[in-house]
């Protein structure tokens, strides 16, 4: 299959009460038509780093920061999923709602569509500059859109850990997964990494 194909997996379990759970796992990978032209992406669209590609201009492609979006949204329910970030030094991840700008200048923030944290000289903020106390440098980021709670959450995936929350979110249109990617320096590996994800859970009466 092609990376475009998304392959879908179902799993049913009985609860005691009855219910009958319906868990829809997929990938999340990334849309190259978004994608900055610093931003090489790779062949299976799930790592990015920072590489110039000329690219041909379209409407989705962002121009004056190294952004890319996934390409599915989301206009309900819950999905998470996990970036591996490892010792890269310069990123933001989150959530930006379909119409954020593409070619003009924004800021990382709600006030612009954008519901992320981001690592800058090796602190890591969220909201409006809030820096985050972290006992430990996260290597790989949990990432969790509760779409009708109005809530987008951030965790240590190897330690489970809860990194940040943004509550009480009134959200109006489809959102997407975002990251930005800097320069890596000496970073191990120059490549971030958008890891397999369980998108949806929905409950059913039997």
């Amino acid at each position: 299959n092609s990376p475009g194909h998304k392959l879908l997996i179902v799993y049913i379990i009985f609860s005691n009460q009855q219910n009958v759970f319906l868990c829809l796992t997929a990938p999340v990978i990334l849309d190259p038509n978004t994608a900055a032209p610093w931003l090489s992406l790779s062949d299976d669209l799930t790592s990015v780093s920072q590489k110039w590609q000329q690219q041909p201009t379209n409407l989705e492609r962002f121009e004056n920061y190294q952004i890319v979006l996934g390409s599915e949204g989301f206009s309900s329910g819950k999905h998470s999923w996990e970036v591996e970030v490892g010792d890269h030094p310069l990123w933001d991840m989150g959530v930006a709602e379909e119409s954020i700008e593409r070619k003009k200048n924004l800021t990382v923030s709600p006030e612009c569509g954008i519901w992320a944290i981001w690592l800058r000289n090796s602190k890591y903020i969220a909201g409006v500059g809030e820096i985050l106390p972290l006992q430990r440098r996260p290597e790989r980021i949990k990432v969790q859109l509760d779409y009708d709670s109005g809530e987008v959450s951030f965790y240590d995936s190897k330690y489970m850990t809860h990194i940040y929350t943004y509550k009480d979110i009134k959200f109006k249109e489809r959102m997407y997964p975002y990251c930005m990617v800097g320069p890596s320096s000496n970073a191990t590996n120059p490549d971030i990494k958008i890891c397999p994800s369980e998108v949806s859970l929905t409950m059913l009466s039997q």
